[in-house]
């Protein structure tokens, strides 16, 4: 293994939660292992309530395991850390602020700022919006918006950056744009990419592997290794025949549940 860092290992991890409402518990996730080396770019799939979200909390450190643990570079997690970054559906941009300084925000907060000014600048044309440095998100498209969140996450360095559906609201034709804007971003910077999509085409135009959730309690399914070589064209037939894979492990793991319930 290298020195390199952004190396997750999860290990037997399980989170439950407790529900006032029903006065029960959900099992959320369940004997969950995983291990993503550094600069790995990953997807995670599964139907919606599988846990993928929750599993993406508890790694950035926004929620903490029931039962087993998480580990960054060896170290474990127990609360959030400038080194692993985290990109919402929702750009969640300051509106008072305008492109530039919501991107330099991270940056004026732990006070490196002032001698990473001309880095603001090269973030802002790497992602084409320097017409667009004094505008306010409101006067901006989602796909614009959701450019400044990504490049807000990475300019502070992050050995990981976690991925929650960060193009779920955009059009068809943005989000594939994204999707080259996202894997431009990760050649560039080499961070460990952590992607949670219910795309699966999205899962294999960007990701190295693909993990397959089953439905709650969340348990991983199957890992894929895509040996397919970038850039990915979306109507090959390596493409093709991986998406039909995907598909059918994803029913797959649908009726175990099912049979699993019964």
């Amino acid at each position: 293994m290298s020195g390199q860092a952004g190396h997750i290992i999860v290990k037997n991890l399980t989170k439950i939660f407790a529900r006032s409402d029903l006065n029960a518990t959900l099992v959320a996730l369940e004997n969950l292992d995983m291990e993503i080396l550094p600069t790995e770019f990953i997807s995670i799939v599964g139907t919606s309530g599988c846990g993928k979200s929750t599993l993406l909390r508890i790694i950035a450190g926004l929620e903490t395991a029931t039962f087993g643990q998480v580990f960054c570079d060896g170290e474990a997690i127990r609360d959030t850390d400038p080194r692993r970054g985290l990109v919402f559906q929702e750009h969640s941009l300051f509106p008072w602020l305008s492109v530039r300084d919501n991107i330099a925000f991270g940056l004026r907060a732990t006070g490196k700022y002032r001698s990473s000014v001309e880095l603001v600048d090269r973030m802002i044309s790497i992602v084409g919006l320097q017409e667009f440095a004094n505008s306010y998100p409101h006067q901006l498209s989602g796909g614009m918006r959701q450019r400044v969140s990504l490049v807000r996450a990475l300019i502070v360095s992050p050995n990981v950056l976690l991925l929650d559906e960060p193009l779920g609201a955009l059009d068809s034709f943005t989000r594939m744009n994204m999707q080259d804007e996202l894997l431009r971003l990760w050649n560039e910077h080499r961070n460990t990419m952590i992607l949670i999509t219910h795309d699966v085409d999205e899962a294999i135009y960007l990701s190295q592997r693909i993990y397959i959730m089953s439905p709650r309690p969340g348990r991983i399914a199957c890992e894929i290794p895509l040996r397919i070589s970038y850039p990915r064209n979306r109507s090959s037939s390596e493409f093709v025949n991986v998406r039909n894979m995907i598909l059918r492990k994803l029913d797959f793991a649908k009726e175990e549940q099912e049979d699993y319930n019964l």
